[in-house]
């Protein structure tokens, strides 16, 4: 394969390098119209966060670190005088090169000049790419790193100093994220095979250097090795536990095929649209034995196949952007086969679809606050720590922490938030799921963007906390600690939990003593008299989701938990059985 790749490109023209110019200034200005006028979402907050106190352990940011993207965004600072803006110029700059990182990366895969153009028109206008490039997220300063490395660690097969700058690229683009290491895998194997061992001994070195300076720059800055390892492995641990194939509320792998590898466009029609060109692509690849298109799939297919294995379902959109160029490519090259003559039409035709649907979903974006600032702000402003108490649901913590740091809350789980106790004026700030509109609203239009963007921070309430729960017998008394809020029972207790109307649903989160565990008890569940789930322990806690029918004619619901041992630890003179972390309920 290396062959191929060991020919000197061809020079382009004086027209290809006018066109070149053209659509990556056209490309660059269309970025400004992404401009987020506020942060809004949750790993925005946690990067802001970082930028003023970087310490993993507190998920400032969240493990690994992105030690290059903080890095970078800390000499922004110099010349930007706000942390959230100091972040979304660092993206907004890689943004604006997208188009050149694809187009020569298409060019080093010995594409037709009009075929890389399209490519690199086409990744930019993807929905998700063009909004996330808008914001503070680490997503394109990632992509364009690695498409810029694997772009040079090919040019290295032929020039030993791009080899050398590849993988310094590479490097950087692992101290961002280290999954960028699978994407720059096979492009560095094989110029590899073509280098020197002295060659390949400083490109070693370039590498360890650099990844060992990024992420040991990490460490320090937390403090602790220990605790940073212990971050980075509870991190790993709850991306497996939760969000991987192994999660049991995580659908069937074939069930979400689609959406990792079809639908990440964001729109039926063009997802459908440009999934045809790559079957036409993948086609005629194959028929020709096309060694360039090959090697566009090995380069991306290992960080797709890791995505689709291992991360959120549900932020698809983002993460797909890792390996989205391939599918540029693909989509390019099938435009290709079938337009000939009229490639740049079509190509044209597609991109400005793509440019249709994105464009008016950026207007909300880029001209109003954010819900999620609002009503953090909102929260702050009305809230009266002697006299009342907040509770906060746990994906609106970081937006009060970013903009009021020691402001005492509470932690609940959502809107159908039951704490185990509440001062008589409580308020609660939390996204709406599926419980009324009450009290102070803060809305996004949904449109294109509720396909675009994670589909969090749409809606959001700030309203007294008027739903609680009855807490009747088996009970201690509440007990906090910071945010945090439990009460202990004994073998068995019974809540009172208010009327809901239609189908309703219980979500608890519960542990139990560290003596428990190894005698693998059994939790059990009942509502109303029937047993809705009998839960044998295996760890230090259980989170559980149950959809159920709750009483009749707006009667109170009776929830009684039983446990079937108990243990009395030393220095204790309760019996123990469960501990109530949070308790949710409302309609489903």
């Amino acid at each position: 394969m290396t062959r191929v790749f060991s020919t000197p490109l061809e020079p382009l023209t004086s027209r290809q390098r006018t066109i070149f110019v053209i659509v990556a200034v056209a490309c660059a200005v269309t970025r400004l119209y992404a401009v987020a006028r506020s942060l809004w979402d949750w790993d925005e907050a946690l990067f802001t966060m970082a930028m003023r106190d970087y310490d993993v352990t507190m998920h400032h940011p969240h493990p690994p670190g992105f030690p290059v993207f903080i890095a970078m965004a800390r000499i922004a600072r110099v010349v930007v005088p706000d942390d959230f803006r100091s972040l979304q110029t660092v993206n907004v700059v890689a943004a604006m090169l997208v188009f050149v990182a694809m187009f020569m990366f298409a060019r080093e895969l010995r594409l037709r000049f009009t075929t890389c153009v399209s490519a690199g028109a086409l990744f930019a206008f993807f929905p998700n790419v063009w909004f996330f490039g808008g914001g503070a997220f680490s997503d394109i300063p990632s992509i364009v790193l690695v498409l810029f490395a694997v772009t040079f660690l090919l040019k290295g097969i032929r020039d030993r100093n791009a080899y050398w700058l590849g993988t310094l690229l590479l490097a950087l683009a692992i101290g961002i994220r280290p999954q960028n290491l699978l994407i720059g895998l096979v492009p560095g194997f094989l110029a590899t095979l073509k280098r020197r061992w002295w060659e390949i001994l400083v490109a070693l070195l370039i590498g360890i250097a650099v990844v060992g300076a990024a992420y040991g720059g990490a460490i320090y800055a937390t403090g602790s090795l220990k605790e940073y390892a212990r971050m980075v492995r509870e991190h790993g641990d709850y991306i497996s536990r939760v969000d991987s194939f192994r999660s049991e509320a995580r659908p069937p792998l074939w069930r979400i095929f689609d959406r990792f590898f079809i639908k990440q466009y964001q729109s039926p029609v063009l997802s459908i649209l440009a999934s045809l060109f790559v079957v036409i692509s993948a086609i005629g690849a194959i028929r020709q034995r096309n060694r360039s298109l090959l090697l566009n799939l090995l380069t991306f297919l290992p960080f797709a196949i890791v995505a689709w294995l291992m991360l959120d379902r549900f932020s698809i959109s983002r993460f797909s952007i890792g390996y989205q160029p391939m599918f540029a490519i693909f989509v390019a090259d099938g435009i290709a086969r079938i337009a000939r003559k009229r490639e740049w039409m079509v190509s044209a035709a597609l991109v400005i679809a793509f440019f249709a649907y994105t464009f008016p979903a950026l207007t909300p974006v880029r001209n109003e606050v954010a819900p999620s600032i609002l009503a953090a702000q909102a929260a702050v402003q009305r809230l009266d720590p002697e006299r009342e108490q907040l509770f906060v649901g746990h994906t609106m913590m970081v937006f009060v922490d970013l903009l009021a740091p020691g402001l005492p809350y509470t932690r609940v789980v959502d809107d159908r938030a039951m704490p185990s106790s509440a001062r008589e004026r409580s308020w609660l700030l939390a996204e709406v799921t599926t419980t009324p509109e009450e009290g102070t609203m803060f809305r996004r239009e949904r449109g294109h963007l509720w396909n675009i963007a994670r589909r969090h921070y749409f809606e959001i309430k700030l309203a007294p906390l008027t739903a609680r729960p009855r807490f009747i017998s088996g009970w201690y008394a509440p007990e906090s600690m910071e945010t945090n809020q439990w009460r202990w029972m004994r073998g068995h207790s019974v809540t009172l939990l208010p009327p809901v109307r239609g189908e309703a649903i219980l979500r608890m989160h519960v542990g139990v003593p560290g003596e428990l565990i190894a005698r693998n008890p059994t939790i059990t569940v009942k509502l109303n008299g029937r047993v809705v789930e009998r839960v044998p322990v295996t760890g230090d806690s259980v989170e559980r989701d149950f959809h159920v029918d709750p009483a009749p004619r707006g009667l109170p619901n009776v929830l009684e938990l039983s446990i079937d041992q108990t243990v009395l630890p030393q220095h204790e003179s309760r019996e123990l059985g469960l501990r109530l972390r949070y308790l949710a309920w409302g309609p489903g």
